[in-house]
């Protein structure tokens, strides 16, 4: 049973002169506890608790059945009420309030705050007297009475950043910036939060035990937070200045400056200036330049060659005379000073075009025949690894043949103005079965439009009181209203529009938390800003014209004789340095806003779509209403075990954009393929989309050391990873429309389990009524029943939706070409960014997937087309390669019947494990074997070979285990080893033995222990998963056997995973011992030098575990430490992910060099059947060069260098001894005796 609570009747009057009806209602579902009215089992109110469920890139399921807490039963407290008059303007009700108790402690708020009365109580919901007597809860809290209170009321809540909070951040190094989001129902406060009567002593005052250590992590958590919090300031001003609000600027540097000197250690703050002196030299105001350059130098502040350029920049529009050329030595010898050359200004500083010219013209005062040197470029590997391939480029384009210039031009088009409008719409696979109705769209579009209007009366209203609001504070460093204003008010306007119809077309029982609707929304916002900067400071036409070179390169090298042996990287560096001295470069970018200002923004905006986006009267037929009513209101609904505030649209909205609106799909332009080959990476901030920002590696933002750490990295020891991101992102790709159509018909008929084509959740059948006069075990049966049904119907309508945003976006690129930009996450890893269509996806999107480019099968081609078939169907995986091939041929009729007649045919291919990709494989056949001369055959169709457990075959040729190394194919034998089928057969010989001594679970898992079951496990096993995880990956296989009885997949699953784990451990010593090394090195790591693991992969990417603490709410700076048990646990399996994707990176880049198609699926490869010997060769040789290495012991080198002086710093009692800790971080296991250069004859280690 649900519970309806109104939260407040207040009467409130719209502009447009008609009563709003109350629109907040809470929702809270209870967990299960018998109810006495219905006699059904419900729900206890969960505690209102902040919950936020983040979206990244996929649908996600809730687990109902795992957040059914049992709780003790409590006896409750009879609470006391006591009726109250509560009288408005208007009416006068009689309202019933709990009663509090006052204590001693209440005593002195009513001295502080004597006009407070119990009678304060009626004026909100669920207030007690302590939150009355709480001033920041008075503060936070606010009635809706009237246009005019509404939105003064509004201004009390955005809190601004004050002089003396300024002094209290910059002296106490307090928490600069705060991710959190206190309360929905207030905007976000700007400033942070105070420590209460706290001096700097007392907050610095560390305990005895830890006090050296403590320091130390002070001491680098102060210099982040001061980075931040001077970031922040340098967001605020560069949008106060493209305002137009210098003096606003100006005056927020002087109160800055005010409290800096001598508490800030590290030259942050310089930025802040730098920013001025631009503003104040482009206006020609060279004493204000001057002056600023003074307080730079009486701060003890270091210049840096973007300050002298700035001044350089004013002092070339003056006329030459006597006291400017002394200044001018001045400056000069100043700059010697700092070890800063002119030459430096120019290679080491960002400047737009007139800039430049009005530097160079100074300095040619005192240097008459001065000539910038601009840095050159650097095309050498630093990795040893790479020795042989240094900056050796291809000498053939992935597109040749495929595109023309032209096309290839008018696609960069397309991709620009997709990434300008951020969002794209295309067409819905769903065929609309309701005949569209003009008169909806009309109404519709009338409804838009009058909304319209109140939106931008309702902006302009709040707007002009935020700003009343923000200029009597004249002590105000970062205020809001200019963030509301930088852009044209359509930008704004817009944004509320489109946030409307997405809400309105979305679900009616799901929305994400408002605190992610605000910073969404703010988010967009922000994205608007950076392309107008971009625009403004002509960094997007110098995109264009560097890009369209590029193009050219791109698609016919051969042509550019001039740049041979340069690949992606450097070709674009090369234009990019042509291009230095002509415009603004294209690092100039916008500062990121802060996380408050973002989710202020959307707070703003949203509050109009809340309070003044009104259904008319007229609009509601059919319903005896007289008033305008909102069209969105908000609700609580339960998440597990919290409360998440969510907003949903009216019924009448919903039911009319659902109709008008079915025909397409709203997507990002990030979550979509691209038009045009991406720009290659060149740096950790310029790569992947045309305009739009893409995150070089996905990290939380929380976790900012990450990015700290490769900022600090010096470029060239990137360039490998760089390099394969950019090989990996230039093949181009085209869509199977074979397989499409089929799949979209299956799709549209309503879906099919059998072919894993995923059915609409209508199809499900909801548990009937109970009867009334059910039994108390009837009744809990008939919970969990409900509970299953629900989870049921979530998992299948999240897969449902991605398969229809899969299935429309190929559609959408039906018969076109297109590019998929990757990058990584922090262990090295490397995805595609696009989400939904890419190679990394279910069997069904890879199905969906051909190479851009074709290429002829050649004299084996066909061969390795039989192969890849019979490898996906999994019929021979124990067979060699020559029995899977007359296999092939002896089921060549299936082949043929599944290509010609896939549904109505013998369905041969949907036997098989991957069938999609079997049917793919077929139909590829089928076409080759059509033409005249099979060797001739143009064919775009992948084939991959596979690592036989790709971890456990790094974990053997770490520890030279013979025995671990033959049971994954790296010794080469005749016939393959599959380590999953040896694992099943001691399982399965133990499980008889059981059987036969009456184990009950024994006896019902016979015949159902297979290869399949068992197989992630194992897999993930040294990947780190739990026992945990494996009971659940088993459990799922177990269900999907139709056959198997659901009562007893659990105790199967407990039974089956112990069974597994006991069994790997017989089979894998040596990766046993590496495993207990990796997590004893964690464990010193984490929890005695209370650091973050980190190390450097061969390649040279650093890497640094993200797992932390949970950040607690008092913010101070000591609270973010790393999660020792995470920390612990993730190591080995986060190193030997590391190590198989720099396997991976360094095939890529040797098959680049041999103009080798190459993508893959993290441990799987995939290139063209003509190319599949070429790529095998490769791929084992560079295996071989990876474990030549001597990797565990560089990890033990690095372990010592980086950790060991951080340990000897700490002073705690009773901590062990240095060379003990010295002892266990270069305890390296010892290895055997297995050789790794038998890898390069073994057929079955990929295959």
């Amino acid at each position: 049973m649900y519970k309806l609570l109104i939260t407040r009747v207040t009467e409130r009057i719209s502009p447009h002169g008609v009563f709003f009806i109350p629109k907040q209602v809470i929702m809270m579902q209870r967990s299960m506890r018998l109810c006495s009215f219905c006699n059904f089992y419900h729900g206890n109110i969960s505690k209102s608790i902040k919950y936020q469920q983040v979206r990244i890139y996929g649908t996600t399921t809730v687990d109902i059945l795992s957040h059914s807490p049992i709780k003790k039963g409590k006896k409750q407290r009879t609470k006391k009420y006591a009726e109250l008059l509560a009288v408005t303007n208007k009416t006068a009700s009689t309202k019933r309030t709990e009663i509090e108790k006052l204590t001693a402690s209440d005593l002195p708020m009513l001295v502080d705050n004597p006009d407070i009365t119990t009678d304060n109580s009626c004026e909100s919901k669920d207030v007690t007297l302590n939150q009355l007597f709480d001033s920041k809860y008075m503060n936070e809290n606010y009635h809706d009475f009237c246009d005019t209170e509404i939105y003064l009321n509004i201004e009390n809540n955005v809190d601004i950043v004050t002089e003396n909070e300024m002094k209290d951040n910059l002296n106490i190094g307090n928490a600069i910036k705060n991710n959190m989001l206190q309360k929905d129902s207030t905007f976000h406060s700007i400033k942070q939060t105070k420590l209460k009567d706290q001096k700097l002593e007392n907050v610095l005052k560390l305990s005895t035990g830890n006090a050296h250590k403590k320091m130390e992590i002070c001491k680098t958590e102060n210099e982040y937070r001061v980075k931040n919090y001077v970031e922040s300031l340098l967001a605020h001003i560069q949008v106060y200045l493209s305002c137009g609000l210098l003096n606003r600027a100006n005056r927020t540097l002087m109160k800055c400056r005010k409290y800096v000197t001598n508490n800030l250690e590290c030259n942050e703050i310089i930025k802040l200036y730098n920013i001025l002196l631009e503003a104040y030299a482009s206006r020609r105001q060279i004493g204000k330049v001057l002056e600023l350059y003074d307080m730079i130098k009486n701060d003890s502040l270091t210049p840096t060659s973007q300050t002298y350029g700035y001044i350089f920049d004013a002092l070339g529009n003056e006329t030459v005379n006597k006291k400017q050329i002394e200044l001018l030595k001045k400056l000069n010898v100043e700059m010697n000073n700092y070890n800063i050359s002119f030459d430096d200004i120019f290679s080491k500083s960002y400047f737009k075009i007139s800039q430049e010219k009005n530097i160079l013209k100074a300095i040619r005062i005192l240097i008459p025949d001065f000539e910038p040197a601009y840095a050159t470029l650097n095309r050498n590997y630093r990795c040893k690894l790479l020795k042989e391939i240094q900056m050796a480029s291809s000498c053939e384009s992935p597109a040749k043949e495929i595109l023309t210039i032209n096309q290839l031009k008018n696609l960069l088009e397309t991709q620009l103005q997709t990434e300008l409008k951020i969002e794209t719409q295309i067409p819905s696979i769903i065929v609309c079965k309701e005949d569209m109705n003009t008169n909806l769209e009309t109404k519709v579009m009338e409804l838009e439009n009058y909304w319209k209007d109140a939106a931008l009366a309702a902006f302009e209203r709040n707007l002009m009181c935020l700003k009343q609001k923000e200029c009597q504070s004249h002590n105000t460093l970062m205020i809001l209203y200019p963030f509301l204003e930088v852009l044209d008010r359509e930008y704004y306007i817009n944004a509320i529009l489109r946030e409307i119809r997405r809400l309105a077309a979305g679900s009616e029982t799901f929305s994400s938390s408002l605190k992610s609707l605000y910073i969404a929304l703010g988010k967009y916002i922000y994205k608007k800003y950076e392309i107008e900067i971009k625009k403004q400071t002509g960094v997007l036409d110098k995109i264009i014209n560097i890009y369209s070179k590029y193009l050219e390169w791109y698609l016919h090298p051969e042509k550019m004789p001039h740049l041979n042996n340069m690949n992606n990287r450097t070709v674009w560096e090369y234009f990019e340095y042509k291009e230095t001295k002509y415009g603004t470069p294209l690092n100039f970018t916008s500062v990121n806003w802060p996380i408050n200002v973002i989710i202020n923004i959307g707070k703003f905006l949203y509050h109009i779509i809340l309070n003044d986006i009104m259904l008319k009267p007229d609009i509601l037929k059919g319903q005896d209403l007289k008033y305008s009513i909102p069209a969105f209101y908000t609700l609580f609904r339960n998440k597990g075990n919290y409360l998440s505030e969510q907003i949903k649209p009216h019924p009448l909205v919903s039911k009319l954009y659902r109709k008008v609106h079915l025909k397409t799909l709203t997507f990002k332009s990030l979550l979509l393929p691209s038009y045009s080959p991406p720009s290659p990476w060149v740096s950790i901030h310029l790569g992947g989309y045309l305009i739009t920002k893409t995150d070089f590696i996905r990290i939380s933002s929380d976790f900012d050391r990450l990015w700290h750490k490769f900022e600090n990295t010096e470029p060239e020891q990137l360039f490998p990873i760089f390099d394969s991101l950019n090989q990996l992102s230039s093949i181009p790709w085209k869509i199977n429309t074979a397989i499409l159509d089929i799949v979209i018909k299956i799709f549209q008929d309503g879906g099919s389990v059998e072919l894993n084509v995923p059915q609409s959740v209508s199809v499900l059948i909801p548990p009937g009524p109970i009867n009334k006069n059910a039994t108390v075990e009837e009744k809990q049966k008939a919970a969990i029943a409900i509970a299953q049904y629900n989870q049921e119907k979530y998992d299948m309508y999240s897969l449902w939706c991605d398969t229809l945003y899969k299935l429309s976006i190929a559609n959408h690129f039906r018969d076109k070409i297109f590019w998929l930009p990757h990058n990584l996450d922090f262990r090295g890893r490397v995805y595609p960014v696009p989400p939904y269509l890419n190679h990394l996806s279910s069997d069904l999107g890879r199905s969906l997937l051909l190479f851009g480019k074709g290429k002829p099968l050649g004299p084996n081609g066909l061969d390795w087309l039989k192969l890849h078939v019979i490898n996906l169907t999994n019929f021979k995986k124990a067979g060699s390669v020559k029995e899977r091939l007359e296999y092939a041929n002896q089921n060549m009729d299936n082949i043929l019947d599944s290509a010609t007649k896939p549904l109505t045919g013998k369905m041969w291919w949907k036997q098989s494990e991957a069938p999609w990709q079997t049917l793919a494989g077929c139909m590829e056949i089928a076409n080759a074997l059509k033409t005249p001369n099979v060797e001739e055959y143009v064919s775009s169709f992948p084939v991959h070979q596979d690592g036989s457990c790709n971890g456990l075959q790094h974990y053997a040729a770490l520890g030279k285990d013979k025995i671990g190394a033959e049971s994954v194919n790296l010794h080469p034998f005749d016939t393959p080893k599959d380590v999953y089928s040896e694992v099943v057969s001691i399982i399965e010989t133990q499980r008889q033995i059981d059987a036969k001594n009456n184990v009950k679970i024994a006896q019902i898992l016979e015949g159902y222990v297979k290869r399949k079951v068992i197989k992630q496990t194992v897999m993930t096993t040294v990947y780190g998963v739990t026992k945990y995880g494996a009971k659940h990956q088993i459990a799922k296989q177990l269900k999907d056997m139709r056959n198997f009885p659901k009562e007893h997949v659990w105790s199967a699953s407990i039974y089956l995973t112990e069974s597994t784990f006991h069994s790997l451990r017989k089979m894998f010593k040596s990766a046993r011992e590496i495993q207990d090394w990796f997590t004893e090195c964690a464990q010193i790591i984490s929890s005695i030098c209370c650091e973050n693991v980190e190390w450097v992969t061969p390649l040279g990417l650093p890497i640094i575990q993200p797992y932390m603490k949970q950040k607690s709410l008092n913010n101070n700076i000591n609270d973010r430490k790393p999660d020792r048990i995470k920390q612990r646990n993730a190591f080995a399996p986060n190193f030997i992910h590391s190590l198989d994707s720099t396997h991976m990176m360094l095939t890529g880049l040797h098959c680049n060099k041999n103009n080798i198609t190459f993508v893959s699926v993290h441990d799987c490869f995939w290139t063209h059947s003509c190319t599949i010997d070429a790529m095998n060769k490769i791929c084992r040789e560079q295996f071989v060069a990876l474990h030549s290495e001597p990797i565990l012991e560089d990890l033990a080198i690095f372990f010592v260098k980086r950790y060991l002086p951080i340990y000897k710093q700490l002073k705690c009692k009773n901590k062990p001894d240095i060379e003990t800790i010295r002892r266990c971080l270069t305890n390296v296991p010892s290895t055997g005796t297995f050789d790794i250069n038998n890898v390069l004859s073994s057929i079955y280690f990929f295959n």
